[in-house]
């Protein structure tokens, strides 16, 4: 008769943990430009925002990065680096890839569409909280062509600095793109009053669990 292998109580706590891990949701999320310091407001604004991250069960990763440190397309290009090395490593661990969400506003989603580049995996998720650059005060060298992943563009119809994505990026993607008429441009990814916060939140939140 054979005999079954021992199953010890480390492998099953080590399959436990890889079980846990691959179910775990993380996101990055990445903030906007122009944050002079500690004590400009928008500061308590995106923490607010990380917060109801947390809330929603992501586990978040997040840097407050001041204007002098990183609005600028060095620190952009290796803030995106460091975030794909990362991802990398969270999937090398065993997370699965539709788990991992990189989502960035403003100078954010500029950074965020490099990082997706750098990552080139088809199943994490990339949310553009304003969209596609139109016109910007700081310039970062996006490669359309590289963009990668499942992604979602979200914009407001008063806009005049980001706006849709349409035929910027490269065909084959799993995309889709939602205009919102909030009534307050560029500004509604920080106001962080429960009104405008659900109306981006909402189609995010449906297309990571999707």
């Amino acid at each position: 008769m054979k005999t079954r292998p021992l199953v010890t109580i480390a492998t099953l706590l080590a399959l436990c943990s890889g079980a846990a891990l691959a179910a775990e949701k993380h996101l990055f999320y990445v903030h906007g430009c122009c944050v002079k310091d500690g004590m400009d407001p928008k500061v308590q604004a995106y923490e607010k925002i990380v917060k109801s991250f947390k809330d929603d069960g992501f586990k978040v990763n997040f840097e407050m990065r001041y204007a002098n440190v990183g609005d600028n397309d060095a620190a952009v290009q290796a803030y995106a680096r460091s975030i794909a090395d990362q991802v990398q490593s969270l999937i090398d661990k065993g997370t699965a890839p539709e788990n991992i969400t990189v989502a960035g506003y403003s100078l954010g989603s500029m950074t965020a569409l490099v990082t997706s580049g750098l990552i080139t995996n088809p199943n994490v998720n990339v949310v553009l909280l304003a969209g596609c650059p139109v016109k910007t005060a700081i310039k970062v060298n996006v490669d359309y062509a590289k963009v990668k992943g499942r992604i979602l563009s979200i914009y407001d119809a008063k806009d005049d600095k980001f706006a849709s994505c349409k035929g910027r990026l490269p065909e084959g993607l799993q995309f889709q793109e939602v205009m919102l008429d909030s009534g307050e441009g560029h500004t509604v990814f920080r106001l962080t009053d429960s009104k405008y916060m659900k109306q981006w939140k909402e189609p995010m939140l449906a297309w990571i669990n999707k």
